[in-house]
């Protein structure tokens, strides 16, 4: 999916498939490791149990909610704070790719941490919808570092809406993986948010090359 963005804003530039593995790198390791600390922190502080049998729909609501703001309020910030002043960044394009790196790379480090607690069915559920997911979440609030970067203001006020709709998406994604009945209800819910995911992702890419 990453190789099909790149190749859909247009030809492979050396440069820009260089700095794109740099911030799958440097953006997904230093956005993972703090957002993993303060979700952990969070069940701690409320006392949430996430193994617990018949965990309360309020509890699963609430760090649902909190994981959503979190990773996605994250991965935007310090993707941003990487990318703004490269000469590697130069059009909304590149915008695009550098956050979709990073959601790449945010997700293949989540998938690592979990190889030793899932089992084989659920990993595989992880690999084809977990990891498209933060993509498609990154190419959202990549609009608004786009916005930030080339209509100077400020990046609050440029990105705090399109982070707004990532986290509600990614908030929504949790709570139907973690309160789900079976694997297979799980499955498909899951996969209707990351439909709705997308479909939002490249309404907005569209909606921004054509302004």
């Amino acid at each position: 999916m990453w190789i099909c963005i790149i190749n859909a804003f247009g030809r492979f530039e050396k440069r820009t498939v260089f700095m794109s593995l740099l911030v799958a790198f440097a953006a997904g390791s230093a956005a993972y490791h703090p957002a993993a600390w303060l979700n952990t922190l969070f069940l701690d502080t409320i006392g949430i149990e996430m193994n617990a049998v018949n965990l309360p729909r309020s509890a699963t609501a609430a760090y649902s909610a909190f994981v959503g703001i979190n990773e996605e309020f994250l991965k935007c910030l310090i993707t941003f704070l990487i990318i703004k002043d490269s000469k590697n960044y130069e059009t909304p394009v590149q915008g695009y790719i550098y956050a979709a790196s990073a959601g790449l790379g945010f997700a293949l480090l989540e998938n690592i941490y979990y190889l030793k607690g899932l089992n084989t069915e659920m990993l595989l559920m992880r690999l084809c919808i977990s990891t498209p997911l933060h993509i498609s979440l990154a190419l959202i609030w990549a609009a608004g570092i786009n916005a930030a970067k080339f209509a100077r203001c400020g990046f609050l006020q440029c990105a705090a809406g399109y982070i707004f709709v990532s986290a509600a998406l990614h908030s929504t994604y949790n709570y139907q993986a973690i309160y789900a009945g079976s694997i297979s209800e799980s499955a498909v819910k899951t996969l209707t948010v990351l439909s709705v995911t997308i479909i939002t992702a490249f309404f907005f890419i569209r909606h921004h090359k054509n302004r």
